[in-house]
């Protein structure tokens, strides 16, 4: 089972990445908002949930857990390229493209969070 401080973190994360969204597909979000929410889930992940060594954990979902986690690093990566295109596009047609590409990075990151905290759940 994960320990408490680190399922509360993934919890974190999952919030953070609904909060994300939400301002992704709200009509007229300042975009400066957006970047701040980015950072507060880059620095949720790295500072609570990366920096953990996995071997620590009394959990037999490890292998799991560290796949999850090199996607997670990966996404959150992408992401943050899209959002500086996002910051950049001018027109409404590429700014909405954008969007998408933003929207679809934040719901494959909260289908990870989702997954980890479920299979939590169930050891």
């Amino acid at each position: 089972m994960l320990l408490k401080f680190y399922h509360q973190s993934y919890q974190e994360l999952l919030a953070n990445l609904v909060k994300l969204q939400k301002l992704v597909i709200a009509e007229n979000t300042d975009r400066n908002e957006i970047k701040i929410t980015y950072e507060q889930v880059q620095t949720i992940f790295e500072q609570q949930i990366f920096s953990v060594s996995l071997d620590e954990l009394d959990c037999n979902a490890i292998p799991l857990l560290r796949s999850a986690q090199t996607e997670i690093y990966k996404n959150l990566r992408l992401l943050g390229t899209e959002l500086l295109f996002l910051r950049s596009a001018r027109q409404g047609k590429t700014t909405k493209e954008r969007l998408e590409k933003v929207q679809g990075k934040v719901e494959e990151l909260i289908g990870y969070c989702r997954a980890i905290i479920s299979h939590q759940a169930q050891d």
